[in-house]
C-alpha cells in the first residue's frame, strides 16, 4: 500500500477492514479464508465469456413476482410492489426501480469495500448512493433505465478516492453488468 494512501486513510497496513456485509465472496476474500479454487466442490453451471474464460457460480438469489408481491425463495424479502404516484399508481409500496437501486447500491458497495480492502483503505464511513430513473421514449413502449452512484469516502485523499471508485466500477457486477450487457436465459414454464 502506498504511503498517500496509508496518510489519508489512518490504517495500519497489515490491517484489513473489518466484517462488512461483503455479498458473495468479498468478505472471504479480504479474510483470507477463501483460499485456491474451490469451484470443484461446487456444482454450477459456467457461463464462458470472450477470450474462452468462463465463471463458476458461487451464489443464485431466487425470487418470484406476483400481482403486487416480490418474494424470495428463503423468505428473506417478501414485500409489496405498487407502482408509484409519479408512474400513475398508488404508491404506497416499493418498486422495481427502488429495489434495483438498493441492490445496486449494496453490490458496488461490496466492490468498494474489497478493492479498497486489497489496497489497505478503511471504508466503515464509505456510503454509495444510487438513483435509478425509468425512461420513456416517444410514445411506443420504448423503456430503459439509467443510473447515478454517488460515492462519499469521507477521510480518503480525492485522488485516491476517484481511483478507488473506478476501480470497483470495474469490478462491480451490477456495474459490469450494465456496461457489457448481462446475460439473459428467458424460460417458460
Amino acid at each position: 500500500m502506498s504511503e498517500e494512501i496509508r496518510r489519508f486513510t489512518h490504517m495500519p497496513s497489515d490491517r484489513a477492514p473489518g466484517p462488512d456485509y461483503s455479498g458473495p465472496g468479498v468478505e472471504a476474500e479480504l479474510t483470507g479464508e477463501l483460499l485456491g479454487d474451490q469451484s470443484a466442490d461446487r456444482p454450477g453451471r459456467q457461463a464462458a465469456r470472450e477470450g474462452g474464460e468462463s465463471y463458476d457460480d458461487l451464489y443464485t438469489a431466487r425470487a418470484s413476482s406476483a400481482l403486487g408481491k416480490v418474494a424470495s425463495d428463503d423468505g428473506m424479502l417478501d414485500v409489496r410492489i405498487k407502482a408509484p404516484g409519479e408512474l400513475g399508481g398508488p404508491g404506497g409500496a416499493t418498486n422495481p426501480e427502488q429495489l434495483l437501486a438498493a441492490a445496486y447500491a449494496s453490490c458496488f458497495h461490496n466492490s468498494l469495500t474489497l478493492v479498497a480492502g486489497r489496497q489497505g483503505v478503511r471504508t466503515t464511513d464509505a456510503t454509495v448512493d444510487t438513483a435509478v430513473t425509468l425512461r420513456k421514449r416517444g410514445t411506443a413502449d420504448d423503456y430503459t433505465i439509467t443510473t447515478d452512484l454517488t460515492v462519499r469516502l469521507p477521510g480518503v485523499e480525492p485522488e485516491a478516492a476517484r481511483r478507488l471508485v473506478e476501480q470497483a466500477h470495474g469490478e462491480c457486477p451490477y456495474s459490469r453488468a450494465f456496461m457489457q450487457g448481462a446475460e439473459v436465459h428467458l424460460h417458460v414454464a
